[in-house]
């Protein structure tokens, strides 16, 4: 499976909406940006409180990227491959 990283910047009330709705794993501050893990039905992502005095952060959204299912014909009667 392959791992997607995703991010965006988002607002102060963004930001807020978020961090309401995940269980927080862990949490850091540094000076006046605030970093935590966040976890949202097996998603995990990171979300960055920016110190920059605009209110401002990031989402950093992790997925799992699944690949589709292969499709394997069985060699038998019932193969349209027999004919």
């Amino acid at each position: 499976m392959k791992r997607r990283l995703g991010w965006r910047h988002v607002s102060r009330e963004t930001l807020a909406e978020h961090l309401g709705r995940v269980d927080i794993i862990a949490a850091e501050a540094i000076g006046d940006t605030s970093i935590y893990r966040c976890l949202e039905a097996g998603e995990e992502s990171i979300a960055v409180s920016l110190g920059n005095g605009q209110g401002d952060g990031l989402i950093i959204e992790v997925s799992l990227e699944i690949p589709a299912a292969l499709e394997r014909r069985r060699a038998g009667s019932n193969s349209p491959l027999d004919e």
